[in-house]
C-alpha cells in the first residue's frame, strides 16, 4: 500500500565528514527502480557530499497522484523534496527519466541547481513504444516484461558476471505497482526537452553506456552538443543502469563535475 508523498519519503545520507560536506547531491531514479539503485554510488559520494534520494511517484512507497502526469509534475516533485529539506541549491544527477527531470529542472529552476549530471538519458523519445508499454503494464502487469527490461538494463557480460544483482533488480521491477510504472511510461511518451538543452547554464556531465540499447550513446551525444558547458563520457561495457553496473566510475564523474575538478 503506497503511503506517503514523494517529498515525505526522501532520504538524506550525510557526508562522512560532519560539517565539512562540499554541498549536496540529489540523485534521481530511472523508471522501474527505487532509491536503492543508488546505494553504491551514495556510499562513495558521501566521502565529500550529503546525498538526497527519493522514490518517484508510484514507485517504492511513494503515492501515485491521481490523473496523468507530465515531466513538469516530476520536476515539481523534485523541488518539493528540496523545499521540505530546506535545500536552496543542489548538484543533480539523474539516470534515464531521472536525467530528463534533471534537465528540465536545470532549465526551469536554475536557482536550485548547482551542477547537472545526465546519465543514460535522451532529450525526446519516439512515443509509440512507451504508449504500448504503458498499455501492456496496465493490462498484464510487469512480470511478462521483466526479462526484456533486464536485457536493456544490464549488458550481457554484466548479467553473466553478476547474476545476483540482475535477480535483485528483476524482483525490484516485478514488485512495482504496474500503475506507477505505466504512469512513468506516459511521461516518457510526452516529454520533449530539446528546447530546454540550450537553456542549461551550469556545468553539465553527460554519460552514456556503450552497450545501452534503451538510450544509445548517440542520444547522449545529442544532449551534450546542445548544452553549452557540457562534458561527454561513454562507459565501456555498460548498458542502461550505469549507476548499478559502474558505481565507482559514476560517483567519480559526478563528484568531479560537482567540484569542477576535471583533469
Amino acid at each position: 500500500m503506497h503511503g506517503h508523498s514523494v517529498a515525505e519519503g526522501a532520504v538524506v545520507d550525510r557526508a562522512n565528514r560532519p560539517g565539512r560536506a562540499s554541498g549536496t547531491v540529489a540523485l534521481l531514479n530511472s523508471l522501474g527502480t527505487t532509491l536503492s539503485m543508488w546505494d553504491e554510488v551514495t556510499a562513495l559520494l558521501r566521502e565529500s557530499f550529503d546525498v538526497v534520494r527519493f522514490d518517484q511517484r508510484g514507485h517504492g512507497d511513494a503515492v501515485l497522484a491521481a490523473g496523468p502526469a507530465s515531466i513538469d509534475d516530476l520536476v515539481d516533485d523534485f523541488i518539493s523534496v528540496l523545499d521540505r529539506l530546506g535545500l536552496e541549491r543542489v548538484h543533480v544527477a539523474g539516470v534515464s527519466i531521472g536525467g530528463m527531470v534533471a534537465i528540465r529542472a536545470a532549465s526551469r529552476r536554475p536557482d536550485r541547481v548547482s551542477s547537472l549530471a545526465v546519465l543514460c538519458s535522451a532529450a525526446v523519445y519516439e512515443p509509440q513504444g512507451w504508449i504500448e508499454r504503458a498499455a501492456a503494464a496496465r493490462e498484464h502487469g510487469l512480470e511478462p516484461m521483466v526479462p526484456l527490461i533486464m536485457d536493456r538494463w544490464f549488458s550481457r557480460e554484466f548479467r553473466y558476471r553478476r547474476p545476483e544483482v540482475v535477480r535483485d533488480y528483476a524482483k525490484m521491477l516485478g514488485a512495482l505497482d504496474p500503475a506507477g510504472y505505466a504512469a512513468g511510461c506516459d511521461v516518457l511518451a510526452t516529454a520533449d526537452l530539446r528546447d530546454d538543452l540550450p537553456k542549461v547554464t551550469v556545468a553539465t556531465l553527460v554519460v552514456g553506456g556503450a552497450e545501452d540499447p534503451a538510450t544509445p550513446p548517440r542520444e547522449q551525444r545529442r544532449i551534450a552538443r546542445s548544452i553549452p558547458h557540457s562534458r561527454f563520457e561513454i562507459l565501456p561495457g555498460v548498458a542502461h543502469l550505469a549507476p548499478v553496473a559502474a558505481p565507482v566510475e559514476v560517483a567519480n564523474l559526478v563528484s568531479a563535475n560537482a567540484l569542477d575538478q576535471w583533469k
